[in-house]
């Protein structure tokens, strides 16, 4: 009797080990399927739109190393599959955090730096989107949207301090913002340490 007992048992546990097999690798085909149309909408969605730069301006970033690095990877688009767009974001974070790191003096202005720091951010969340399982496509969409806003956003910068710059100074503005700068340092130097 017992041995009429573990062979049923045996016969359930088999049988259902089987339907588990069966069922894990339906499962894989779906999953496989879903990364397989993901990977399609985002090879869709993946529109790189690079801003042009004028000449002055690229005069002054011509020097720029990381600005360079990422500008170059930022025009070659990955083909191959999701793990390349996840590499792909990971290299562009990697390259706009660089490029916070070593701004040439004419942009090392609190309005670059919070734009690079917006892009990077917007990069992170990229990448922390394409690592997972099921990647959302809408929220995809809209961050490429952002990134190239950012991206808009930086060249237009560049070229609005370089027309700042280039307008003249009235007569005795130097020596307004020298006494308002006096005037800061000497309220900041009024106030008693403790």
């Amino acid at each position: 009797m017992k041995y009429i007992y573990l062979a049923l048992i045996g016969l359930v546990l088999f049988s259902s080990c089987e339907e588990n097999e069966k069922s894990a690798e339906e499962q894989q085909m779906l999953i496989a399927q879903k990364r397989d149309s993901i990977f399609k909408t985002i090879d869709d969605q993946w529109v790189i739109q690079i801003p042009k730069i004028n000449q002055n301006v690229q005069s002054n970033l011509v020097n720029w190393k990381e600005w360079n690095d990422f500008e170059k990877e930022y025009r070659i688009k990955p083909v191959t599959s999701l793990s390349a767009f996840h590499k792909k974001a990971q290299r562009l974070s990697k390259l706009a955090a660089e490029m916070q790191n070593n701004i040439p003096e004419v942009y090392n202005k609190p309005d670059v730096k919070s734009r690079i720091f917006l892009l990077n951010t917007n990069l992170n969340s990229l990448e922390m989107l394409l690592e997972l399982d099921l990647i959302p496509a809408k929220e995809v969409k809209e961050l490429f949207g952002k990134i190239n806003k950012n991206y808009q956003s930086l060249a237009n910068q560049f070229d609005e301090i370089l027309i700042r710059k280039a307008i003249p100074m009235e007569v005795g503005e130097q020596e307004m913002i020298q006494s308002l700068d006096t005037i800061k340092r000497a309220t900041l130097n009024a106030i008693p340490k403790e």
